[in-house]
């Protein structure tokens, strides 16, 4: 690990300073990235980086061509984000309150917002990729529209809830973000973000960080992050595999406004990053599992995509499956899911 030095061309997002360490020089595809930590609270972020107006095309024009090899959600893709989606709405149902607006900032194809008007809840989102955006309306018949979080235009004080999956670390600006949703929420209003973890220890040493993901995140400093933006923590979590971790958080007048001091935080951080060796990842399960459980989701997603079915149509058997299994449950009328779909 290099010793401190004052080299960021970005300050850190949650206390401003400019003194960092690096901890990669690489990302997971072995281009140059350099990645530095902030030693006063633990914040992981790419520096240098893009400018803001060069994030904004990329994307807006390539990161799904990049990323997923597509202009548009293939078969596959649709069946593989519904599957998702119905797991994240079922983790956010208990937060939810019937009839109540919900905005999935960042929404891809529209998955989430397709499951959550199924379920009752009159959800719409954004997204910036606006082929991905368009395939939403034209193809899910859901409303997202296409643009930036800057660009969105939300009534303030209108939302019940806003979620974020593996969004935030997409941001430039995630502090300015959050306080800008801060705004568009009613009192009490909810904030759910998922992100990945940079403590994660399921994946190789060389792939923990991805040019794309320009702030990498623990439970510690997204807890941080949002009490900064104006919400109170109503849990943290991390996934089975530790990959992923998400924060629920809840609107409050009282932000806190001083920036917070985690020096035990970059401790753990560090010690996590530095222990986490190749050697001791081939000792462990996680490289012999993961290829097993990618190859079930293949051959499970093959299965799935046998005769040609639209869109609308895989998502809406993933949906029939997950309620006939007592995954989901509805909050209204079955009678008013073609409605609450429109």
């Amino acid at each position: 690990m290099a010793p401190v030095q004052p080299i960021a061309t970005v300050p850190c997002e949650l206390c401003g300073n400019h003194n960092v360490e690096i901890v990669a020089t690489h990302d997971r595809d072995a281009s140059p990235l350099q990645v530095v930590m902030c030693p006063h609270c633990g914040l992981v972020w790419n520096d240098p980086r893009p400018s803001a107006d060069a994030l904004a095309a990329y994307y807006r024009e390539e990161y799904r061509q990049d990323y997923k090899g597509t202009l548009e959600p293939k078969p596959r893709h649709t069946l593989r984000a519904a599957r998702v989606a119905v797991e994240r709405c079922r983790q956010l149902r208990g937060d939810l309150t019937c009839g109540e607006p919900v905005l999935d900032l960042g929404a891809g194809g529209g998955e989430v917002v397709y499951v959550l008007r199924h379920l009752g809840f009159p959800a719409s989102g954004i997204d910036p990729n606006a082929a991905y955006a368009r395939f939403a309306r034209e193809r899910l018949h859901v409303p997202v529209t296409s643009g930036s979080w800057q660009e969105a235009s939300v009534e303030p004080g209108s939302l019940s809830a806003v979620t974020l999956f593996h969004v935030l670390e997409h941001l430039d600006s995630p502090l300015h973000a959050m306080r800008l949703i801060q705004g568009w929420l009613r009192a009490g209003g909810l904030l759910w973000i998922e992100v990945p973890n940079v403590e994660a220890v399921c994946q190789a040493p060389s792939h923990r960080f991805h040019r794309a993901h320009l702030y990498n995140f623990n439970a510690a400093t997204l807890a941080a992050l949002g009490r900064r933006a104006g919400f109170e923590v109503v849990r943290t979590f991390t996934s089975a595999d530790g990959g992923n971790v998400t924060a629920v958080l809840q609107k409050t007048e009282h932000p806190v406004p001083a920036a917070p001091s985690l020096p035990s935080n970059a401790d753990h951080i560090r010690s996590i990053i530095q222990a986490h060796t190749l050697l001791g990842h081939c000792l462990s399960a996680a490289p012999y599992l993961r290829p097993l459980r990618k190859l079930k989701q293949r051959v499970s997603e093959t299965i799935g995509l046998l005769g040609k079915k639209t869109p609308k149509e895989l998502m809406d058997r993933v949906i029939r499956e997950a309620l006939r299994s007592g995954v989901l449950s509805v909050v209204i009328d079955l009678s008013e899911l073609a409605a609450a779909a429109i």
